[in-house]
């Protein structure tokens, strides 16, 4: 009876995961030494950076993995709609406003996948671009996200899918 209420246990973990990906991209360095805006802009720019590592590690998965990556998306996105009305935009623009979050981690992700391809190709630009919105602070700062960037790349590729599904990993890369 009510099965249908019954969350896969395969993915039982998203909201564990979930956690650990917010509390990473929270790390005050990001913000005050990498002049990453502390703003709502920014916590979302670096959220979404951090969401793009695990949907990285997770892509070539098999479906199970698939399915794990769609319902953090979810996850984060149900986050993202309790948040704006938390701080009080109003009911009838949450969904524009989350439908726009949405479109701009997809963007941001495929930037990011074409950037961190094996060449390592336009790195330093989808970052200016997507984590500084343009603005240019220090090129070491920027260095220092990149750095930061293809360590926790690397990190994950050596932790199992099982692991991450588990939630049984860390950001252990430092910022």
């Amino acid at each position: 009876m009510f099965s249908f209420l019954k969350r896969d246990n395969s993915l039982s973990n998203v909201d564990k995961v979930y956690g650990i990906v917010v509390d990473q991209s929270r790390k005050p360095t990001f913000y005050a030494e990498l002049s990453i805006p502390d703003n709502i802009d920014g916590r979302f720019d670096v959220l979404g950076l951090h969401m793009f590592f695990i949907f990285s590690r997770l892509k070539n998965e098999e479906k199970i993995a698939a399915d794990f990556s769609q319902s953090l998306f979810d996850t984060m996105f149900v986050d993202m709609d309790q948040s704006l009305r938390e701080m009080g935009v109003g009911d009838l623009s949450v969904g524009k406003r989350v439908k726009d979050m949405g479109k701009a981690l997809l963007g941001r992700i495929d930037a990011y996948d074409k950037a961190f391809s094996a060449e390592y190709s336009d790195i330093q630009a989808a970052i200016i671009r997507n984590i500084y919105r343009g603005d240019l602070p220090h090129l070491q700062q920027i260095r220092r996200l990149i750095k930061y960037s293809k360590g926790t790349i690397e990190n994950l590729a050596s932790i199992s899918k099982e692991d991450i599904l588990d939630a049984n990993f860390s950001f252990t890369q430092a910022i």
